[in-house]
C-alpha cells in the first residue's frame, strides 16, 4: 500500500509542477494593458491579447519592443529621413500571430494586404519616429509602415508603395 501511495504522491508532485510551469509560460505570454492612448490594435489570429480578442498598444509599449532604424527616401518625401520603430515580424511574434496574411488599415480606412514574404525577407518597419522625433498624425504618424527603399531599390515599385500604409491603426491577421 505504501508503494502505491509513493507513486501517487510522486505523480501528484509532477502534475503540480507541470501546472506551475504551464501557468508560468502563460503568464510570460501576457501583454500588459496600455497606459497611454492606444495607437495600434492587432486583431485576428493571435494568441496573446490584452483586450477582448485583440492586442492594443500605446507608443510606450511599442517602444519596449526591439527597435530598428534605417535611412530612406520615399515617394512622399523630398529628402532622406531616419526612421525608427519595431519590425513587423517582431510585433507579430510578440502577439503570437498564426495567420498567413496581414491586413493593415489606416485611420482613414485605407487598407492594404501585406504579402507574406515581404515581412520575413525585408525589414518592414512600423515607424514611430522620424529623425529622432515621434511621428504626428499630420506627418503620416503615429505609425507608418516603411520599407528601406534606398537600400533595396527592387522594392521601389508601385505594389510596395501601396502597402506602406501611413497613419496605421489596425493590423488584422488572417
Amino acid at each position: 500500500m505504501s508503494f502505491l501511495r509513493g507513486i501517487f504522491v510522486r505523480s501528484l508532485a509532477c502534475f503540480c509542477l507541470l501546472v506551475v510551469l504551464v501557468g508560468g509560460a502563460r503568464a510570460a505570454d501576457t501583454l500588459p494593458s496600455p497606459e497611454g492612448t492606444v495607437v495600434l490594435s492587432v486583431t485576428g489570429r493571435i494568441g496573446v491579447t490584452n483586450a477582448e480578442g485583440r492586442a492594443d498598444f500605446d507608443l510606450a509599449m511599442l517602444g519596449q519592443l526591439p527597435q530598428h532604424e534605417f535611412n530612406t527616401l520615399t515617394p512622399w518625401t523630398t529628402q532622406v529621413h531616419r526612421y525608427r520603430g519595431v519590425l513587423l515580424r517582431d510585433l507579430l511574434d510578440r502577439v503570437g500571430a498564426e495567420g498567413e496574411r496581414v491586413r493593415a488599415t489606416a485611420l482613414n480606412q485605407y487598407h492594404a494586404d501585406l504579402p507574406p514574404g515581404v515581412a520575413s525577407d525585408y525589414p518592414l518597419l512600423l515607424a514611430t519616429h522620424r529623425d529622432g522625433e515621434p511621428m504626428r498624425v499630420r506627418d503620416k504618424g503615429p505609425i507608418w509602415i516603411l520599407l528601406p527603399l534606398s537600400d533595396h531599390p527592387e522594392l521601389n515599385l508601385k505594389q510596395h508603395h501601396e502597402m506602406m500604409v501611413w497613419q496605421l491603426r489596425t493590423l488584422d491577421i488572417r
